[in-house]
């Protein structure tokens, strides 16, 4: 544990408190923020490895919604496709939920970017 402090800059004692708060509030089964799962147990007898990681753009959980063809939907309750417009990649929303597996942006903008073209391009409107 005194290792995990000083490698990553912090005091000892703020790292002791921070993981005995993390415990208690999942004892509790809520923190103070609203957080309710708590998938692992913490303790200053674990084993703590340490590992600095290069922050990267993550890619936008919301926007537009489409319909399966690339389609962009008005917005309100009667979301009737907006005639011409299409959409793929980072501007739609809920393709995927609230969450996506790590690497699914490019998948997204290469699969819906396929469907969304070939459907402008074949589109009437």
């Amino acid at each position: 544990m005194d290792q995990v402090a000083t490698r990553l800059g912090v005091d000892i004692e703020v790292l002791r408190q921070v993981i005995h708060s993390y415990q208690e509030a999942a004892d509790a089964g809520e923190d103070q923020f609203g957080k309710v799962v708590f998938p692992t147990a913490f303790s200053e007898q674990d084993h703590y490895y340490v590992a600095f990681i290069t922050p990267s753009l993550h890619y936008c959980m919301g926007g537009l919604e489409i319909t399966s063809s690339g389609q962009v939907l008005k917005a309100g309750q009667t979301k009737k496709p907006v005639p011409g417009l299409y959409a793929a990649g980072e501007v739609t929303g809920g393709v995927h939920g609230a969450n996506r597996l790590g690497g699914n942006s490019l998948l997204e903008c290469v699969v819906y970017g396929r469907i969304a073209g070939h459907h402008a391009a074949h589109s009437t409107q």
